[in-house]
């Protein structure tokens, strides 16, 4: 929300002051409803909105906040009707991208002791209870939780530990293993292999040069992801073009880790070490998407440059990367 968007945070804050119970917001509906215009942009100018709209209305909205340089999630609200939808995990995930962009290291928030849904909402989407606690602003009998926090880096590592590479005739049993990994965790992983082995190996190779493509297929490279011992940990798929399907959902880059290696940061190696061979295929900026709820997803992609563009009404974020 820009400063000339007054009226519209004006609606959207009094009503959720309206619904919400002493404690949740630190102020109160009568004192905010009395609020000049002066008043409302000065509030506004102090942190960043965003406001989630449904049908041409808006259902929610999510601030950040600075606390002595420290970014804070703030003013969290969801109307009761929208609540369930998506919209909560996509307010909490711009602000997660408002923070990270900014370089901060940790995003923090406070909620109300017994607010078990809200408690739960956050710790889905990786915040952890930190143990301080202090009395609500507006109402010292209630207690809330200080410093929810979500760690906004991933894990480091480093550029020789994971190497990109075709795969080969010696691969079969160490893909085939891979993939029942990833199936059983629920992730579709090269869901057009069909033996033979070297028959796959030969599609691949013709799907890389853009030859016998099925209908609304695009060009691919497909490449593994292997440790220093050579084992396959992940796997990383460029399309050379984008269809108007793969622009929604897919984009020109699409990366996964076996479930036993991920949170070591070996994601975000992968997405960097292909980023500059999207560009040797006359790609300069990468289209890539994943859920709004995929936080760990947009880590690694706002870690490697990547600009939010888009949150779309069917919760896909889209973003822009420099290769």
């Amino acid at each position: 929300m820009a400063a000339d968007d007054w009226q519209v945070v004006r609606a959207i804050r009094l009503e959720a002051l309206r619904e919400a119970r002493d404690g949740v917001f630190g102020s109160g509906f009568e004192i905010a409803s009395a609020w000049s215009e002066v008043q409302w942009r000065v509030w506004m100018a102090q942190r960043v909105l965003f406001v989630a709209w449904a049908d041409d209305a808006p259902v929610g909205s999510a601030g950040g906040f600075l606390d002595d340089g420290q970014p804070s999630l703030v003013s969290m609200w969801v109307h009761p009707n929208a609540r369930g939808t998506g919209v909560s995990d996509a307010l909490v995930g711009a602000v997660v991208d408002w923070a990270r962009a900014a370089g901060h290291h940790r995003l923090q928030l406070w909620v109300v002791e017994d607010n078990d849904p809200a408690r739960a909402l956050y710790t889905r989407l990786g915040f952890i209870e930190n143990g301080w606690r202090k009395p609500a602003l507006d109402n010292p009998d209630v207690t809330e939780i200080v410093e929810m926090s979500l760690p906004l880096t991933s894990g480091t590592s480093n550029q020789a530990d994971v190497r990109l590479r075709l795969l080969g005739p010696g691969d079969e049993q160490q893909f085939l293993s891979v993939r029942r990994r990833l199936h059983a965790d629920g992730f579709t992983f090269a869901k057009d292999y069909s033996g033979p082995w070297a028959a796959y190996l030969d599609r691949l190779d013709r799907t890389r040069r853009g030859i016998d493509l099925e209908p609304d297929a695009v060009p691919s490279t497909f490449l593994m992801a292997e440790d220093t011992t050579g084992q396959i940990i992940g796997s990383s798929d460029i399309r050379h073009l984008l269809t108007d399907k793969l622009m929604h959902w897919g984009g020109h880059i699409g990366y996964v880790v076996v479930p036993d290696r991920r949170g070591q940061g070996i994601a975000t190696e992968i997405l960097r070490q292909t980023l500059p061979l999207a560009k040797d295929l006359g790609i300069l900026h990468a289209r890539m998407t994943c859920r709004t709820d995929n936080l760990a997803s947009r880590r690694v992609i706002t870690a490697c440059g990547g600009e939010l563009d888009t949150i779309t009404s069917d919760g896909i974020c889209q973003y822009w990367l420099p290769t």
